[in-house]
């Protein structure tokens, strides 16, 4: 089977797997303590009577399974409904924050990737070097930091005793441009603490992953034989160990996605980002059932994307991989 048919063949996976991943999403969703009517009412003296006037009017009086069968049909015809507390639909307030999660975990994956490589490819090559040994103490001490201590300490140094960045938001608040690139510069500023957590955490993943991988490639036959044919190290390196050694990171990223995904609620919350994150958060401690529903299915599409994605990349970087 050649990698269209394989294709073809996830596609067809892909239906199945996103409702059996929306089937449990939902049924964590409702297991979960908590009440959608109490969450709107909160603070108000409401009787008994308008609450379950309120449950009928959202649906929360039938079944969870008759529930789930509503949510699909709806889903079907394109329709994610409508939020519990803001009475927006779910598509527009997911649409609205998609390009600020995008923004943040692109630009930081993609230079993650990059520093990765390079002190990767460094570190393997000067093996047990000075070089490899601070690469490697740094990775480790990345890896281990959770994201958002780094984040809340990245706040208080940089934020509010030495004044240099913003400390949340994409836009200083009430501040008028007196030009697009204005605007821009103020945007970036506010771009550069969110990024730096994720460059510490994520280059330190990416790092033990190409240096590893590096360093299994340096040993093999066609690497040496390269070298005896009286190559440039240059060349073995960059042109035949670097292309095999980037499998292993191919495979990962596709499968980190969700990961990302979720560290970022973390992050968007802590710096006040308005993205999917935050918006996740919001809506569970809101109760947002729909919300909830309609932001899980977007997630879940890009990450099976994401994993076919990696799939065929994989068979792009390395055409001696076949598909059965």
């Amino acid at each position: 089977m050649g990698l269209r048919d394989y294709v073809i063949r996830r596609l067809i996976l892909i239906v199945p797997t996103f409702f059996l991943i929306s089937l449990i999403w939902f049924a964590l969703i409702h297991l979960a303590p908590g009440d959608p009517v109490q969450a709107m009412v909160a603070g108000h003296p409401v009787d008994r009577e308008l609450m379950e006037q309120l449950r009928r009017e959202l649906g929360l009086d039938q079944p969870l399974p008759v529930q789930y069968g509503i949510w699909v049909s709806r889903l079907l015809t394109g329709n994610l409904g409508y939020s519990y507390i803001s009475k927006e639909t779910v598509w527009n307030l997911i649409s609205y924050r998609i390009p600020y999660t995008l923004e943040v975990m692109l630009v930081g994956e993609f230079l993650s990737l990059i520093i990765a490589i390079v002190l990767g490819v460094i570190a393997a090559v000067k093996n047990g070097s000075l070089v490899d040994a601070s690469c490697s103490v740094g990775a480790i001490f990345g890896y281990s930091l959770p994201n958002f201590w780094a984040a809340l300490m990245a706040l208080m140094i940089f934020s509010r005793w030495l004044g240099w960045l913003p400390s949340s938001g994409p836009q200083t608040p009430g501040m008028e441009f007196s030009s697009p690139f204005a605007a821009l510069a103020d945007h970036l500023q506010h771009l550069i603490l969110p990024i730096s957590i994720i460059l510490l955490t994520w280059t330190a993943y990416l790092f033990r992953i190409v240096r590893s991988s590096m360093l299994d490639v340096l040993r093999q036959d066609y690497v040496t034989t390269a070298r005896a044919k009286g190559l440039r190290e240059r060349i073995v390196i960059y042109k035949h160990a670097l292309r095999n050694a980037l499998l292993p990171v191919v495979t990962y990223e596709g499968y980190a996605l969700g990961f990302m995904l979720g560290g970022e609620a973390v992050l968007e919350s802590i710096f006040a980002w308005p993205g999917l994150g935050s918006f996740m958060v919001d809506s569970a401690r809101n109760r947002d059932y729909t919300s909830l529903m309609g932001l899980g299915s977007i997630i879940a599409i890009i990450v099976l994307v994401a994993n076919l994605s990696a799939d065929i990349a994989y068979a792009l970087v390395d055409p001696r991989i076949r598909y059965d």
